[in-house]
Parts: structure tokens; C-alpha cells; sequence
């Protein structure tokens, strides 16, 4: 397969090592900056063909986009739009890891219009997160009436409150990260679909292996999962963030009565190096069983576990999904689960 890259940042840069783990897949990036996807601890990879141009310029790329058979986008969500018009008017597959849920609906409209295939929201959570609620739906003949999903980035192992009383670092990007916390979010109640609060509806947790956590509603986890689930007779489908006990009540303290802004947040925590880990989760209930499926990714030498997590589910999805010829948005319910797991299963996640 021929792949366009755009976005050589740390997660683009895993992705572009995860593709080629998969196959002797050929790989062109582009980045908004003049680096290169040798940077960083990763081994060298061979089979790369690095072309920079400025990610945003459309004008520069449209010629060369159509030669593709697939167009990944690990840019900032804000440039995702133009990427994905321009892949649309020339119906070439484009996926991307979301960021937004207003900028993901517009593509998935505009691809539905036009007959193109598109796959938004293709990371961890959203991504991972929603395609384990797949699996966990499908494990029974019956549709559950109940699914949730949580999903968390957090250190290893907990610190000192006097130390680090957020108990977090920042492992992606912080444009993200707030817009998780201050957008509004969507979840499925009694079988509608219902605008809620993020930062609300706390609830504790028990992963094995790790203290107490906390799981709250933030925004654009659950994507494109919750009307999916609606139409095959979910009653009640949310996605909500995984932290350290203790966590909620500042972020809401600092954000919402404080009123920080996207750098204030981040200046929040603390930017020593520390091993990071990865949960993510899905649950369902039916009338007398209640399934539940945990993954818990650590990080390596090369990569973060957010790194891991991230571009794993995003690389595993690809390679599971009827990209060739499906001329219309797809959606988590496309993925090959089994294929899916395998996929991952080779890239030791």
C-alpha cells in the first residue's frame, strides 16, 4: 500500500514504525516543520520516502494526494478539515486521529455527500476504546442494554499529593486535553441521545494492579459509537476518563472557577519525565451478565504507552477496515475485531 503521512510528530512518527511492523508498506510524509521520521529513539526504518512540504497548503499538495491509496492525518485537529476535503473531492481513503468532534462531523458529512470513504476518530479514545465496545457488544447474540467505556493516560505509579496532587503528566496534545475537559459532551440515556456536562458524573473504579481511580464524562471519546449503538437497541452508551483519585476536583476547581486557559492547565502539571501507562476499557451489562474487557499498555524503550496505545489502534484499525471501495464515512461496527486483536497482537500491544 502507498500511504501519505501527514504529521511526523511523535505519534505520527510511531505510526510510520507500527505501519511498516505490519508490511513492506510504502510511506510519504509531509509535516508543517523540517523534520524527519528518523528522529526520536525508534530504529532507523528502511523503505521511507520523506517529502516536506507545509501540511496546510492544499494548493501544493492536490497533485500529488490522488497517487495514494490512503491518506492518514496525525496533524493538530484544526487542520484536519482542509486534509480531508481535498481527499474527498479526489476519493482517496483518509483517516485521522479526531481531536474534535465539530471538525469530525463536518468530514463525515461532507464524505457522505460526495460517496467517499473516510474513517474519523481512529486513535484510542476515541478509536481503541470504541472498537473494544464493539467487541463487547457482539459477544452475545442479544444487544446489552448498558455500555460504557473509560480510557485513561496516567503515571505508573502514584505520587506524593504534595509533590504532584494531579497526579498526571501531559503525554499528547494539550489542545486536546482541553477540549476533553471543557467541551460538552454527548452520551446514550434511555435510548437518546443527550447533550451532558464533561468534568461530571464521577465514579470510582477498581483496575487491578492500580489504587482506586476515578472515571468522569469528557468530550469526543464516544464519536461516532453512540448513534451506532442506538440503532441496534443499546438503552445507555458513555465514554468517560480515567484518572488518580483526586484529580477531578482540581482540574474542575482550575478550569471551571478559575477559568485557566489551554497553557494555564498544562503549567498545572508537572513536566518531569515519568513512565507513563495506558487503560483502556469496555463494559456491558445485559439483564444477568456483565461482560468486561480491560487492556493495560506500558510503555517501552522506543515509546511512551500513549504513544503506543494511540498509534496501535489507529495502525491495527487500518488493516482491519474495507478502505478499498466503501465510498461512504465507516464506522468502528466495519472493523474486523478478530483481525483487529491480530493486528495488534504483532505489534506487542
Amino acid at each position: 500500500m502507498k500511504i501519505a503521512l501527514f504529521g511526523t510528530g511523535r505519534m505520527g512518527r510511531t505510526i510510520a514504525y507500527m505501519i511498516k511492523q505490519l508490511g513492506d508498506h510504502v510511506i510519504y510524509t509531509w509535516d508543517t516543520e523540517e523534520r524527519s521520521v528518523y528522529e526520536g529513539s525508534m530504529n532507523p526504518i528502511k523503505g521511507f520516502c520523506s517529502d516536506h512540504h507545509t501540511a496546510c497548503d492544499m494548493e501544493g499538495i492536490t497533485p500529488i494526494v490522488e497517487h495514494f491509496d490512503l491518506v492518514i492525518s496525525a496533524l493538530p485537529y484544526h487542520l484536519n478539515f482542509s486534509l480531508a476535503k481535498l481527499c474527498i473531492q479526489k476519493k482517496i481513503p483518509y483517516c485521522d486521529l479526531g481531536g474534535s468532534v465539530p471538525v469530525s462531523d463536518k468530514i463525515n458529512e461532507m464524505a457522505e455527500r460526495h460517496g467517499a470513504t473516510v474513517f474519523t476518530d481512529l486513535g484510542l479514545a476515541p478509536g481503541w476504546a470504541n472498537i473494544l465496545a464493539e467487541e463487547a457488544l457482539r459477544t452475545s447474540s442479544e444487544s446489552p442494554h448498558t455500555i460504557k467505556m473509560r480510557c485513561g493516560g496516567i503515571p505508573v505509579n502514584i505520587t506524593d499529593p504534595d509533590r504532584d496532587p494531579f497526579n498526571y503528566r501531559s503525554t499528547w496534545s494539550p489542545e486536546g486535553l482541553y477540549n476533553e475537559y471543557m467541551d460538552k459532551c454527548q452520551v446514550l440515556r434511555a435510548g437518546q441521545i443527550i447533550p451532558v456536562s464533561s468534568l461530571s458524573e464521577r465514579e470510582i473504579v477498581k483496575v487491578s494492579g492500580f489504587p482506586m481511580l476515578e472515571a468522569f464524562t469528557t468530550s469526543g471519546g464516544a464519536s461516532h459509537t453512540l448513534p451506532s449503538m442506538q440503532e441496534r437497541g443499546v438503552q445507555d452508551c458513555s465514554y468517560k476518563t480515567l484518572r488518580y483519585s483526586g484529580h477531578l476536583d482540581l482540574i474542575i476547581y482550575f478550569l471551571r472557577e478559575k477559568k485557566f486557559d489551554e497553557k494555564q492547565m498544562v503549567s498545572l502539571f508537572t513536566n518531569d519525565f515519568i513512565e507513563d501507562v495506558v487503560i483502556v476499557e469496555a463494559e456491558a451489562e445485559w439483564e444477568n451478565l456483565t461482560y468486561r474487557k480491560t487492556k493495560v499498555v506500558y510503555s517501552t524503550r522506543e515509546c511512551t504507552a500513549m504513544q503506543r496505545a494511540t498509534a496501535g489502534g489507529l495502525v491495527s484499525a487500518i488493516f482491519a477496515s474495507p478502505f478499498v471501495r466503501h465510498d461512504s464515512p465507516l464506522t468502528y461496527a466495519d472493523v474486523d475485531i478478530g483481525l483487529f486483536n491480530e493486528n495488534m497482537k504483532k505489534l506487542d500491544i
